[in-house]
């Protein structure tokens, strides 16, 4: 789960790491007072990547201009996502930009430290980058010394502001079992180093022992709508596309993302993974339920496509508790397509075309995403 930029950058200072003076104006609130003389970077808070390509980040010279970017981005969507708060800083001026990252490889077990003499939105394309990155243990002493190496090439000051700065990144990222800790930009200042940015992602399978972490989500579950969705319902619930057209009831994270890249690649636009983890419902169709009412909320939605491909799960009980929950469930107004693969299916196929005859039900995955198709240019399933 990605935080916030603003909520980042509050876990780095309790770790002991700059960043510039700001303030928070969520939507609907008076005018703030402004730290500084100006300039201001006035930044929408919305959990994604890409925001100053998006326009969801403003430069402004003077307090009329902040107050214009706050009237102009906060109600506005970035990227599908409502802006409901901004964060407004003070601009650093005349300091040299890094960029700085610790990223969990579990592929290898080790941390992935990035750093390149130079930030911004086009650090991806920077030709150093390939030969700035070292794998190492997941330990800080190992962090530290890759990033003590990366930055031998840099004078003393440098040097040791940049490593003072990862050691206290490293100490966060192990401590609070994040996936990702980046700043970019990472300033050089008068011989210290700010961070100009936060992007910072979190492992919400390790929420339960991040007692902070978890009363920051619920503290703003408007921000954070999927972890909240897993923290109170114990499942995984993600959209991918707000605007997405397809929802999703899956089972399996591993088949949920096939589905995903599946779907993507024949042109659809998916709302959400989906891991609802069947031999949990205990006869309950609470689950459905609920992934039903989310999906139900987003009226770009057109389909809604159920992949379950069962081990000891009984299609045909879960064929009755989804028949159910589509019952209870009067939001969800658009056609549904079943693949169920599985133990007896068949009796699941009777059951389903005897209380839903509405909707299509196929064994064969290639046969349910044509259905999708179909609905998708206007058919019927």
């Amino acid at each position: 789960m990605l935080l916030i930029e603003a909520d980042g950058k509050a876990l780095f200072r309790a770790a002991g790491i700059r960043t510039p003076e700001g303030v928070v104006v969520a939507k609907g609130a008076s005018a703030p007072a402004l730290a500084g003389p100006g300039p201001w970077i006035v930044k929408a808070q919305v959990p994604v990547g890409g925001r100053g390509k998006a326009g969801g980040v403003i430069r402004c010279d003077n307090e009329a201009a902040v107050g214009a970017a706050l009237r102009q981005l906060l109600g506005a969507r970035i990227k599908g996502h409502e802006v409901l708060s901004c964060l407004v800083e003070t601009a650093v001026r005349s300091a040299d930009e890094y960029y700085l990252s610790l990223m969990l490889d579990p592929v290898h077990y080790g941390v992935r430290v990035a750093l390149l003499a130079e930030g911004g939105v086009e650090v991806e394309q920077a030709t150093q980058a390939a030969s700035r990155i070292r794998l190492c243990d997941p330990d800080q002493h190992a962090i530290v010394a890759a990033i003590r190496d990366l930055a031998s090439d840099e004078t003393d000051d440098r040097q040791n502001a940049i490593v003072d700065t990862a050691e206290k990144l490293a100490r966060l990222f192990l401590t609070r079992e994040l996936m990702l800790a980046e700043i970019n930009p990472l300033f050089f200042d008068r011989a210290a180093c700010v961070a100009g940015d936060a992007k910072v992602v979190v492992d919400l399978n390790a929420v339960h022992r991040q007692g902070e972490i978890a009363t920051l989500i619920e503290r703003d579950a408007s921000a954070y709508p999927d972890a909240d969705r897993k923290l109170h319902d114990g499942f995984d619930y993600v959209e991918v596309d707000p605007e997405g057209e397809i929802g999703l009831v899956t089972t399996g994270a591993g088949l949920s993302m096939m589905l995903i890249d599946e779907l993507t690649a024949r042109g659809g636009r998916p709302l959400n993974f989906c891991d609802i983890r069947t031999g949990q419902f205990r006869g309950d169709p609470t689950r459905l339920m609920r992934v039903l009412e989310w999906i139900g909320e987003r009226p770009s939605v057109k389909v809604v496509l159920v992949n379950i491909f069962a081990g000891i799960t009984d299609l045909s009980e879960f064929g009755d508790l989804l028949c159910t929950a589509l019952e209870r469930t009067p939001s969800i107004k658009v056609p549904v397509v079943a693949r169920i693969v599985g133990n007896r299916f068949e009796e699941a196929r009777t059951l389903l075309a005897a209380r839903r005859p509405d909707n299509a039900v196929e064994e064969s995955l290639d046969a349910a995403l044509a259905r999708v198709d179909a609905v998708l240019r206007g058919a019927k399933p």
